[in-house]
């Protein structure tokens, strides 16, 4: 038999009334808190199996007991509060609330893609999933700001999220817990003699019975615990996936402004001035090149003497 089979068929004994007292039902009976959620519980006698919190007069039995009744009733709540996420955010952005975390992702990520078209990159950390760290979501928005509908959808992206992020580390706690409680059970069986000594053998094995009790109901309580958990982290990350419109095409630097044009002439300019001068603005004349030099002037030849008496 499965463990969920398990779960369903031990859950089905009693009821809690409105006035948070537990009468038995008939076979086919929820365990239903005031609250209207079911308690972890299994048939038999005790109190433990009755889902009910016992206590033995010993303050070390009844811290134990005290503990292992609070994370019954908070288990108990765990699928709803996962459910309540995922309405609560459809509603928001006027979505099916019967959506599945899958469904909504989906959904979700149509609308961020329409607002990364025009021109609003988003993008999306998450703590808290991979450890046991405490729950936390930063959200960056690149471009356009966000306004109107898109600003309330966002908003109520972060908050699903960090909601479905607290309940993921809260079920991994109480997983861890459930893990220790076992050896806490056997640590006390250990010491039923000595506590409850007074009391006689009716006492001792009436705690006896609720620590044996105690120790069936541990792994279903730890195979729900773990099913919230993985249900709420699928939850956040689906969200969280559908806000990663920011892939880096929002940090490109904006294109260079295109030069000046050149202005137009005003009007008035005298005839004449070419196109383009300001008005009263000449452009000096080009320097004209330099004449050839003349030719510098032949030496004079020399004069002839003049005839001599003795010359024939």
């Amino acid at each position: 038999m499965s463990v969920t089979t398990r779960f369903r068929n031990i859950a089905r004994v009693v009821t809690l009334s409105a006035s948070a007292s537990l009468v038995p039902l008939t076979a086919t009976g929820l365990v239903v808190a005031a609250t209207g959620c079911s308690i972890l519980g299994s048939p038999g006698p005790s109190a433990v199996s009755q889902g009910q919190k016992y206590q033995s007069g010993d303050p070390t039995f009844d811290e134990f007991f005290s503990n292992l009744y609070d994370m019954q009733i908070e288990l108990a709540r765990a699928p709803a509060s996962e459910k309540e996420i995922r309405e609560e955010l459809a509603k928001k952005v006027k979505l099916d609330e019967g959506s599945s975390a899958s469904m909504l992702g989906k959904k979700l990520g149509k609308k961020t893609e329409e607002l990364a078209t025009a021109g609003t990159g988003l993008k999306m950390e998450v703590d808290g999933l991979d450890d046991n760290d405490d729950a936390g979501v930063k959200v960056s928005v690149k471009g356009k700001d966000l306004e109107g509908d898109a600003k309330t959808m966002v908003s109520a992206m972060e908050a699903a999220v960090k909601s479905a992020a607290k309940l993921h580390v809260r079920m991994k706690k109480i997983k861890k817990s459930l893990d220790q409680a076992t050896g806490q059970i056997l640590a006390l069986e250990a010491t039923v003699d000595g506590a409850f000594r007074k009391g006689g053998p009716k006492k001792k094995s009436e705690v006896r019975k609720n620590l044996d009790d105690a120790k069936k109901l541990i792994p279903l309580m730890s195979a729900r615990a773990e099913e919230v958990a993985e249900a709420s982290k699928t939850t956040a990350k689906k969200i969280a996936d559908a806000a990663q419109t920011d892939t880096g095409q929002f940090d490109q630097p904006p294109p260079a402004e295109p030069p000046p044009a050149e202005p137009e002439p005003e009007k008035g300019d005298k005839k004449g001035d070419k196109k383009g001068d300001k008005k009263g603005d000449k452009k000096p004349p080009a320097d004209k090149p330099p004449a050839d030099k003349p030719p510098a002037d032949k030496p004079p030849a020399d004069k002839p003497k003049p005839p001599s008496d003795f010359e024939p």
